[in-house]
Protein backbone atom coordinates (compact mmCIF):
# COMPACT_ATOMS: atom_id res chain seq x y z
CA UNK A 1 0.00 0.00 0.00
CA UNK A 2 1.75 3.49 -0.65
CA UNK A 3 1.38 5.68 1.59
CA UNK A 4 -0.86 8.46 0.24
CA UNK A 5 -3.36 5.47 0.55
CA UNK A 6 -2.49 4.81 3.80
CA UNK A 7 -2.56 8.62 5.16
CA UNK A 8 -6.42 8.41 3.16
CA UNK A 9 -7.20 5.56 5.17
CA UNK A 10 -6.31 7.22 8.62
CA UNK A 11 -8.10 9.81 8.00
CA UNK A 12 -11.05 8.09 7.37
CA UNK A 13 -10.68 6.29 10.62
CA UNK A 14 -10.49 9.17 12.96
CA UNK A 15 -14.14 10.72 11.44
CA UNK A 16 -16.24 11.29 8.67
CA UNK A 17 -15.02 14.68 7.02
CA UNK A 18 -17.35 17.28 6.60
CA UNK A 19 -16.56 17.20 2.71
CA UNK A 20 -18.14 13.62 2.40
CA UNK A 21 -21.42 15.38 3.43
CA UNK A 22 -21.70 18.35 1.46
CA UNK A 23 -21.66 15.97 -1.41
CA UNK A 24 -25.51 15.60 -1.44
CA UNK A 25 -28.10 18.29 -1.75
CA UNK A 26 -31.29 18.94 -0.32
CA UNK A 27 -33.44 16.24 0.03
CA UNK A 28 -30.68 13.73 -1.40
CA UNK A 29 -29.09 13.43 1.66
CA UNK A 30 -29.48 9.46 2.96
CA UNK A 31 -32.63 9.26 4.83
CA UNK A 32 -34.45 6.00 5.32
CA UNK A 33 -36.01 5.77 8.67
CA UNK A 34 -39.29 6.80 9.70
CA UNK A 35 -40.02 7.72 13.74
CA UNK A 36 -40.46 4.62 15.90
CA UNK A 37 -44.30 5.04 17.15
CA UNK A 38 -43.06 4.57 20.50
CA UNK A 39 -41.87 8.09 20.31
CA UNK A 40 -45.23 9.72 20.91
CA UNK A 41 -45.98 7.90 24.19
CA UNK A 42 -43.18 10.10 25.84
CA UNK A 43 -43.94 13.85 23.69
CA UNK A 44 -46.16 16.48 24.76
CA UNK A 45 -47.64 18.94 22.27
CA UNK A 46 -44.97 21.56 23.82
CA UNK A 47 -42.10 19.41 24.24
CA UNK A 48 -39.21 20.93 23.27
CA UNK A 49 -37.71 18.75 20.69
CA UNK A 50 -33.81 19.01 19.23
CA UNK A 51 -33.23 16.72 15.89
CA UNK A 52 -29.48 16.35 15.75
CA UNK A 53 -28.68 15.35 12.62
CA UNK A 54 -31.93 15.96 11.04
CA UNK A 55 -30.15 16.28 7.32
CA UNK A 56 -33.35 17.87 5.07
CA UNK A 57 -35.68 18.00 8.06
CA UNK A 58 -37.64 14.98 6.73
CA UNK A 59 -38.56 13.70 10.44
CA UNK A 60 -39.78 17.50 11.57
CA UNK A 61 -41.65 17.86 8.76
CA UNK A 62 -43.31 14.30 10.11
CA UNK A 63 -42.85 16.01 13.68
CA UNK A 64 -44.54 19.19 12.58
CA UNK A 65 -47.76 17.53 10.74
CA UNK A 66 -48.52 15.37 13.96
CA UNK A 67 -48.68 18.75 15.95
CA UNK A 68 -45.11 19.28 17.62
CA UNK A 69 -44.01 23.10 16.58
CA UNK A 70 -41.25 23.49 19.30
CA UNK A 71 -38.95 21.55 17.42
CA UNK A 72 -35.08 22.70 16.51
CA UNK A 73 -32.96 21.04 14.33
CA UNK A 74 -29.35 20.88 13.36
CA UNK A 75 -27.03 19.68 10.58
CA UNK A 76 -23.73 20.34 9.55
CA UNK A 77 -24.62 20.04 5.68
CA UNK A 78 -25.71 23.73 5.15
CA UNK A 79 -27.67 22.43 1.55
CA UNK A 80 -29.99 20.36 4.07
CA UNK A 81 -30.48 23.13 6.35
CA UNK A 82 -31.21 25.57 3.32
CA UNK A 83 -33.74 22.52 1.91
CA UNK A 84 -35.52 22.44 5.60
CA UNK A 85 -35.98 25.79 6.44
CA UNK A 86 -37.48 26.72 2.74
CA UNK A 87 -40.00 24.17 2.81
CA UNK A 88 -41.45 25.39 6.35
CA UNK A 89 -40.70 28.78 4.75
CA UNK A 90 -43.43 27.88 1.88
CA UNK A 91 -45.93 26.97 4.38
CA UNK A 92 -45.24 30.59 6.44
CA UNK A 93 -43.50 28.89 9.49
CA UNK A 94 -40.26 29.78 10.91
CA UNK A 95 -38.72 26.85 12.54
CA UNK A 96 -35.47 27.13 14.42
CA UNK A 97 -33.21 25.24 11.69
CA UNK A 98 -29.03 26.02 12.48
CA UNK A 99 -26.10 24.66 10.40
CA UNK A 100 -24.23 22.67 13.33
CA UNK A 101 -21.35 20.62 14.10
CA UNK A 102 -22.35 17.99 16.56
CA UNK A 103 -19.74 18.26 18.82
CA UNK A 104 -19.98 22.20 19.11
CA UNK A 105 -24.16 22.94 19.17
CA UNK A 106 -25.14 26.47 19.32
CA UNK A 107 -27.16 26.11 22.29
CA UNK A 108 -27.24 27.28 26.05
CA UNK A 109 -27.27 24.15 28.83
CA UNK A 110 -30.55 22.75 29.22
CA UNK A 111 -32.64 23.71 26.59
CA UNK A 112 -34.29 20.75 24.99
CA UNK A 113 -36.79 18.17 26.42
CA UNK A 114 -36.13 15.64 24.18
CA UNK A 115 -33.71 14.62 21.71
CA UNK A 116 -34.29 12.69 18.25
CA UNK A 117 -31.04 10.75 17.04
CA UNK A 118 -32.42 9.37 13.74
CA UNK A 119 -30.33 7.07 11.77
CA UNK A 120 -27.36 9.40 13.02
CA UNK A 121 -24.75 7.87 15.47
CA UNK A 122 -23.71 5.41 11.72
CA UNK A 123 -22.04 8.61 10.58
CA UNK A 124 -20.07 8.80 13.25
CA UNK A 125 -16.45 7.52 12.88
CA UNK A 126 -14.53 6.90 16.32
CA UNK A 127 -15.02 6.37 19.78
CA UNK A 128 -13.58 9.46 21.18
CA UNK A 129 -15.52 11.84 18.61
CA UNK A 130 -18.73 9.73 19.92
CA UNK A 131 -18.36 10.36 23.44
CA UNK A 132 -17.70 13.80 22.98
CA UNK A 133 -21.03 14.32 21.08
CA UNK A 134 -23.07 12.40 23.50
CA UNK A 135 -21.53 14.48 26.11
CA UNK A 136 -22.90 17.68 23.87
CA UNK A 137 -25.65 16.26 23.51
CA UNK A 138 -26.32 15.85 27.56
CA UNK A 139 -25.48 19.10 28.08
CA UNK A 140 -27.86 20.37 25.95
CA UNK A 141 -30.70 18.65 27.62
CA UNK A 142 -32.67 18.65 30.71
CA UNK A 143 -32.52 17.12 33.67
CA UNK A 144 -34.63 14.28 33.33
CA UNK A 145 -34.86 14.64 29.39
CA UNK A 146 -35.00 11.88 26.99
CA UNK A 147 -32.92 10.86 24.33
CA UNK A 148 -34.55 8.52 21.58
CA UNK A 149 -32.27 6.52 19.22
CA UNK A 150 -33.00 4.61 15.74
CA UNK A 151 -30.09 3.33 14.33
CA UNK A 152 -28.69 0.51 12.31
CA UNK A 153 -27.35 -2.93 14.10
CA UNK A 154 -24.58 -4.91 12.89
CA UNK A 155 -25.95 -8.10 10.45
CA UNK A 156 -23.37 -10.86 10.36
CA UNK A 157 -25.85 -13.07 8.34
CA UNK A 158 -26.92 -10.87 5.29
CA UNK A 159 -24.11 -11.66 2.87
CA UNK A 160 -23.41 -7.84 1.34
CA UNK A 161 -23.03 -6.79 4.84
CA UNK A 162 -20.75 -9.36 6.19
CA UNK A 163 -18.67 -8.87 3.32
CA UNK A 164 -18.07 -5.31 3.87
CA UNK A 165 -17.37 -5.67 7.54
CA UNK A 166 -14.88 -8.25 6.90
CA UNK A 167 -12.95 -5.44 4.00
CA UNK A 168 -13.68 -2.80 7.03
CA UNK A 169 -11.28 -4.96 9.22
CA UNK A 170 -8.87 -5.51 6.42
CA UNK A 171 -8.18 -2.11 6.25
CA UNK A 172 -7.79 -1.63 10.13
CA UNK A 173 -10.95 0.27 10.43
CA UNK A 174 -13.17 -0.58 13.99
CA UNK A 175 -15.37 -3.54 13.81
CA UNK A 176 -18.87 -2.77 12.29
CA UNK A 177 -17.25 0.42 10.14
CA UNK A 178 -17.30 0.08 6.55
CA UNK A 179 -17.19 2.52 3.07
CA UNK A 180 -20.10 3.22 1.70
CA UNK A 181 -20.26 3.72 -2.60
CA UNK A 182 -22.52 5.25 -4.87
CA UNK A 183 -24.15 2.17 -6.79
CA UNK A 184 -24.08 3.86 -10.17
CA UNK A 185 -20.87 5.80 -9.95
CA UNK A 186 -18.87 3.85 -8.01
CA UNK A 187 -17.55 6.78 -5.99
CA UNK A 188 -16.95 6.50 -2.42
CA UNK A 189 -19.54 8.35 -0.24
CA UNK A 190 -18.77 8.13 3.35
CA UNK A 191 -17.97 5.63 6.04
CA UNK A 192 -20.72 4.48 7.97
CA UNK A 193 -20.46 2.36 11.37
CA UNK A 194 -23.13 -0.18 12.61
CA UNK A 195 -23.88 -0.83 15.94
CA UNK A 196 -23.99 -3.32 18.72
CA UNK A 197 -27.00 -3.41 21.50
CA UNK A 198 -23.75 -2.88 23.83
CA UNK A 199 -22.02 0.01 21.95
CA UNK A 200 -24.92 2.07 22.20
CA UNK A 201 -25.90 1.26 25.91
CA UNK A 202 -22.39 2.20 26.27
CA UNK A 203 -22.10 5.66 24.25
CA UNK A 204 -25.36 6.62 26.74
CA UNK A 205 -23.59 5.66 29.81
CA UNK A 206 -20.67 7.70 28.98
CA UNK A 207 -22.90 10.28 28.39
CA UNK A 208 -24.48 10.39 31.76
CA UNK A 209 -27.60 8.48 30.77
CA UNK A 210 -29.14 6.08 33.00
CA UNK A 211 -29.76 2.84 31.80
CA UNK A 212 -32.32 2.81 28.30
CA UNK A 213 -35.55 2.14 29.63
CA UNK A 214 -36.67 0.95 26.47
CA UNK A 215 -35.39 -1.19 23.90
CA UNK A 216 -36.75 -2.92 20.88
CA UNK A 217 -34.80 -4.80 18.37
CA UNK A 218 -36.40 -4.16 14.95
CA UNK A 219 -35.53 -4.49 11.12
CA UNK A 220 -34.37 -1.69 8.99
CA UNK A 221 -34.86 -0.60 5.55
CA UNK A 222 -31.31 1.27 4.48
CA UNK A 223 -31.41 4.22 1.81
CA UNK A 224 -30.30 1.04 -0.82
CA UNK A 225 -33.22 -1.21 -0.07
CA UNK A 226 -31.16 -3.38 2.03
CA UNK A 227 -32.71 -4.77 5.38
CA UNK A 228 -30.51 -4.60 8.54
CA UNK A 229 -31.17 -5.21 12.17
CA UNK A 230 -32.23 -2.50 14.10
CA UNK A 231 -31.89 -0.43 17.21
CA UNK A 232 -34.46 1.57 19.16
CA UNK A 233 -33.31 3.11 22.28
CA UNK A 234 -34.85 5.77 24.97
CA UNK A 235 -32.67 6.71 27.93
CA UNK A 236 -32.81 9.81 30.59
CA UNK A 237 -30.37 12.23 30.99
CA UNK A 238 -29.22 11.65 34.87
Amino acid sequence: MSCSKYNDITKMIELNPIENWMKFEGDKIPSSLGLDPIIFKYLKSNTKILDAGCGFGKTIFELYHEGYKNVSGVDINENGIKFAKSKFQELGVNLDFRVNDANSLTYNNETFDFMINQAFWTTIIGKEERIKIIKEFSRVLKKDGIIYIADFGRTWNQTHYRKVYTEGIKKKLETGTFKVFNKKTGEFMYLAHHYTKHELKQLLEEGGFEKPFYYRHTIFNTQSGNKINGHVILAIKK
